[in-house]
């Protein structure tokens, strides 16, 4: 998707009430029904068109503070009108809007009405992260692996934030089926959290369409207006379940077989009963059978004692058996933790040489030899090398300077690997952006990691908008031509250019909002 095409027709200020009515998809009345400071002609137009609409406005729950809202004390509000009064008042609300509500002491406004069973329709699936100490832009990344949209807001709260996916088709709540749109969108709220959580620390417990802290211009740091396709996430959400009920199998099975059924295995009784298994066949001597086994002893969690015991037996019973320093020897590497199982072609080929044939190997397929500890290796895997660079650049970047630069050897040497694997990584990396200046010796490299770029942006749109609300595609319309403005160098603008376009994702327009 190209850039230009996400300037969305440019707007100055994109208002909080804006973005409530773009969340609550305009189910509030516009105006007030009594006390409206809008023109009485004005209202009662409104009025005459509302009443032709299919569906009836509904109501959202709203509190002025955490504590009002642990007492249960709030207000019912019926209009986008009392929430432009109120908003900036308020601290929590209901983005999903209920039949109605009223009070079970109207004087102390303690509100009555928030039921799941009362939900008129699911607006929007929101999740808390309850920790300021988090990779915000891991949520993004996260959503972009698991093949989720671009979430729709993202709010800062006193411990964390709070984010959401505004549905392009709410789900409407009635009582047949048991409330099954409501139970639908339930299992895709779970699913939806549940999935993220393996990014960032989201709360998985919390209740899906309850209360959430409301929009304001000092709170909101992110607002896209592409609304999530509903039909689309109810399809991820069903082969999100699929995939998870496989993997939840594939474990099960893994578990059973590696650390409870190695050594009472079909396979297994039948080496250890095995007397003639002689030496000097590739893959098949009695010192494979050994290791084998021993293998299965210690991916079975027996102790090496345990194993000693057993294996001692069955090497004795050998027509002819190991020496006892080579029994040792082979038992000690089976228990170096070198190897993790059994490996099926070992012990496929040992039962066709040494038994009847009517054992069969039962396991994982093809156990494989763990590698080497990282620091007797020549050569590190390349996303060791990513994860090592990254958490250097952690500890020495900022939001405010989140690049390194310096000569590719320079980096090189900081970094503790040769000019050539630097590269290597640089160029497979998806967590690291570089940039380089000029050419030959005297260039110089920028390197920075993508989750500061990410706080980056977060740090520009805070102090050059601090009192407008305004989506990050309004901040930079074109950064190549406005970045004088930004106060920020050429490097940095493609490089944040290069970002914003990873996190810019294409979908169906937003609902029309009512204007009057």
């Amino acid at each position: 998707m190209e850039m230009h095409e996400l300037d969305h027709k440019m707007r100055s200020v994109i208002s909080p009430v804006e973005i409530i009515q773009f969340m609550t998809h305009n189910s509030l009345h516009l105006y007030k029904k009594k006390g409206s400071r809008a023109p009485f002609d004005r209202v009662v137009a409104y009025e005459k068109v509302e009443k032709n609409e299919l569906y009836r406005k509904g109501a959202v729950f709203v509190s002025p503070t955490k504590e009002d809202l642990i007492n249960g004390k709030g207000y019912v509000v019926t209009s986008y009108e009392a929430l432009q009064d109120r908003y900036q008042q308020l601290s929590h609300w209901t983005p999903n809007t209920y039949r109605g509500g009223t009070y079970y002491n109207f004087k102390n406004r303690v509100i009555k009405g928030h039921t799941r069973e009362n939900l008129k329709q699911i607006n929007v699936i929101g999740f808390d992260i309850d920790t300021k100490n988090v990779d915000l832009y891991a949520l993004y990344l996260g959503c972009e692996e698991l093949g989720l949209p671009r979430p729709n807001l993202l709010l800062e709260t006193p411990r964390g934030f709070q984010s959401f996916f505004v549905l392009d088709t709410p789900f409407y709540i009635h009582n047949n089926k048991d409330y099954k749109a409501l139970r639908v969108a339930e299992r895709l709220s779970e699913n939806i959290r549940k999935a993220l959580s393996k990014y960032v620390p989201i709360d998985t417990a919390c209740v899906p369409f309850g209360f959430f802290r409301i929009p304001r211009e000092d709170n909101t740091l992110d607002f896209y207006e592409v609304p999530a396709n509903t039909n689309q996430l109810l399809s991820w959400s069903k082969g999100y379940e699929e995939q998870e009920k496989r993997t939840f199998l594939r474990v099960v099975y893994n578990k059973y077989t590696s650390t409870f059924d190695q050594t009472s295995s079909d396979w297994y009784h039948a080496l250890i009963r095995t007397t003639d298994i002689e030496k000097g066949h590739h893959s098949a001597s009695r010192n494979n059978a050994l290791l084998t086994m021993a293998i299965a002893n210690y991916a079975s969690e027996k102790s090496y004692e345990e194993a000693y015991d057993e294996l001692d037996q069955f090497n004795s019973n050998l027509a002819q058996p190991l020496s006892k320093s080579e029994f040792e020897r082979t038992l000690k590497s089976a228990y170096s933790g070198k190897y993790k199982g059994a490996k099926r072609s070992y012990v496929e080929g040992l039962l066709e040489l040494w038994t009847d044939g009517q054992a069969q190997f039962s396991g994982r397929e093809g156990w494989y030899k763990f590698k080497k500890p990282r620091e007797n290796r020549v050569r590190s895997h390349y996303n060791e090398w990513e994860e090592d660079i990254v958490s250097y650049l952690e500890a020495r970047t900022s939001p405010e300077t989140p690049f390194l630069e310096g000569s590719l050897k320079m980096l090189a040497e900081s970094f503790g690997m040769a000019v050539s694997s630097l590269k290597e990584v640089l160029k497979r990396s998806s967590k690291l952006k570089k940039y380089t200046i000029g050419q030959g010796r005297g260039a110089i490299t920028k390197v920075a990691s993508r989750t500061m770029l990410f706080k980056r942006l977060l740090l520009l749109r805070k102090e050059q908008v601090k009192n407008a609300q305004l989506t990050f595609a309004e901040i930079f319309p074109e950064l190549k031509l406005f970045k004088h403005l930004l106060a920020i160098s050429s490097v940095e603008v493609d490089l944040l250019w290069d970002e914003l376009n990873l996190i810019y994702r294409s979908g169906a327009s937003p609902p029309a909002q009512n204007t009057g």
